[in-house]
């Protein structure tokens, strides 16, 4: 049964990778976690500390817990656009992912590597992104993760590496750290501090974590048709990053609207602005659809960041 099987997630205690361990566990999985850096704060054990850039350690603890399963999580996230930091971040992130495939590669009855990737790997093309478009990445974080992509996808269709790809859009929820603009907004405005951003005229697709979780368990079990397809993961709506920010401050008081400070901060260069969705591909395979509302996700996550303040 696959609910037996044993799934090896790296970048184990990031956002994604903390609720996406305790539902697998919860689910009967075996999980083994490889980590940057030994963290408590998830209240899950059994973290391995792994240079995933070092190849010869990769296959060494690859080949000690042969898993069925692999979900790539691990990833600098660098958010500048320097030469440097393109030149950083494809280097880092496609180093560790050729390690993995590597390694996997190397495994017995090895079944699927799920790899996560991003929207970002799209860039400035038409809108709503569809999974067959050609990607122009205006980011050094969307470029790395194409690059991974592409490798991917060229490995499947040469040697049938079990693959899939899974592009999230803007992943939030309940734990996430104050670096993504949907957790910086909600603890800021719950300190009563005011908030510094841009106009807010870009348009995004918001996921709700367990949704996005949901999405990755749905591949784990979906048959070998999923292997070397790339699927689009998001709500399938794009409201304005404006609307969502005033949203937020009514959830938690009318009067925090004051608060936010639109156009205290420029756009970043070659910012997308037009940024949607086409999911009937994660539908079709997966049997995959979002369950949580933008407003219903928000207000949960605002719950969490209450409550985790009156326990500080």
């Amino acid at each position: 049964m696959v609910e037996k099987s044993h799934i090896l997630i790296t970048g184990a205690n990031g956002f994604v990778g903390t609720h996406l361990s305790k539902a697998l566990l919860t689910r009967g999985f075996r999980v083994s976690r490889i980590v940057r850096s030994i963290t408590t704060y998830d209240g899950i054990s059994a973290q391995h500390v792994i240079d995933l850039t070092a190849r010869a350690n990769v296959e060494e603890v690859f080949s000690l817990f042969r898993p069925d399963y692999v979900i790539h999580l691990a990833g600098s996230k660098g958010r500048g656009n320097g030469a440097a930091q393109f030149s950083d971040l494809y280097n880092e992130n496609v180093s560790m992912s050729l390690n993995i495939i590597g390694a996997c590669r190397l495994l017995k009855n090895f079944k699927r590597l799920i790899f996560i990737g991003t929207c970002e790997e799209y860039g400035q093309v038409s809108t709503p992104y569809l999974e067959t478009q050609r990607e122009k990445p205006t980011s050094a974080y969307g470029l790395s993760k194409l690059a991974v992509t592409q490798i991917l996808t060229g490995l499947f269709h040469s040697h049938r590496f079990p693959s899939v790809v899974l592009r999230p859009t803007v992943i939030y929820g309940p734990g996430q750290g104050d670096e993504m603009f949907l957790s910086a907004l909600i603890q800021t405005l719950l300190s009563g501090k005011n908030f510094a951003m841009t106009g807010g005229e870009q348009y995004r697709d918001f996921i709700y974590i367990n949704d996005v979780v949901d999405a990755i368990i749905k591949t784990v079990v979906a048959d070998q048709r999923v292997d070397g397809e790339i699927i689009n993961v998001g709500a399938g709506i794009s409201i304005q990053v404006k609307e969502v920010a005033l949203m937020v401050a009514n959830l938690i008081h009318p009067e925090l609207v004051n608060h936010i400070k639109f156009g205290a901060v420029q756009y970043r260069p070659n910012e997308v602005m037009d940024y949607s969705v086409i999911v009937t591909r994660a539908k079709k395979l997966l049997g995959w659809a979002p369950r949580t509302d933008m407003r219903s996700g928000a207000q949960q996550t605002i719950e969490q960041f209450k409550g985790r303040g009156k326990n500080a």
